[in-house]
């Protein structure tokens, strides 16, 4: 996965949705007191833990960080908890994170398509992967998108049928928010002037391009030859 920063306009639309996203969330975890627990975070030397959110780490990743990138940032509805939509997962009772409805359910069930999404808490990716696995590999009868996160990194799998992930290889596409969230945390210290250009210019805006609806429904019409309408 590349680190490389991409520099852009300040008027880039994708880079300011993400941001706002980021400034929400930053404000977020300075109302609940957790500025110096979530820099250790960030910094890789802790796991978001619970007692300092209040709250169940994966859901307030989902709540306030992967959800609004989703929607706000990407431009995609989604379902959280979708029932009978992902057939045969492995776990009883068990469905993914959320389905992407950017794909009306009805034209991916039709056609076979399955476009879903786990969340874990961060430094937790490999736990999503693995989940996605488990499933894909229970059903190959589908084709499947997959968009995993732990808030921080990003991955897209597309898995055509018949295919295992193992044959896969490598994701369709991977990002970070790691290090604009490293920049962003200045919004809750008043040691650390606030700067927006310099947290936009962390933001790898080539890389989360092949996460925005456009593109992954773009890439579902190429592969699947199936179509949604924007």
């Amino acid at each position: 996965m590349s680190d490389q920063s991409t520099t852009f306009d300040d008027h880039d639309p994708l880079a300011h949705s993400i941001l706002k996203v980021l400034e929400d969330f930053t404000d977020e975890i300075g109302a609940r007191e957790c500025t110096a627990h979530f820099d250790k975070v960030v910094d890789g030397k802790y796991y978001l833990k619970g007692k300092h959110l209040i709250q169940n780490p994966e859901r307030f990743t989902e709540d306030q960080l992967v959800f609004p990138m989703l929607r706000q940032a990407f431009g995609y509805s989604l379902r959280p908890q979708p029932k009978q939509y992902a057939p045969r997962w492995p776990r009883s009772g068990g469905v993914p994170d959320f389905a992407i409805t950017s794909l009306p359910i009805d034209v991916a069930m039709q056609n076979d398509v399955r476009f879903f999404g786990e969340v874990k808490p961060p430094k937790k990716l490999k736990n999503a992967r693995n989940d996605m696995v488990e499933y894909l590999d229970s059903d190959l009868d589908v084709h499947a998108v997959a968009l995993l996160t732990d808030g921080f990194d990003w991955e897209l799998w597309v898995r055509p049928k018949g295919e295992s992930v193992a044959e896969l290889g490598d994701p369709h596409a991977e990002a970070s928010l790691r290090d604009s969230l490293r920049t962003v945390q200045s919004r809750n210290k008043v040691t650390e002037p606030y700067q927006p250009h310099q947290v936009r210019t962390n933001i790898n805006t080539d890389a989360f391009s092949a996460f925005t609806a456009d593109s992954v429904l773009t890439v579902i019409e190429e592969e699947f030859g199936v179509k949604a309408t924007r």
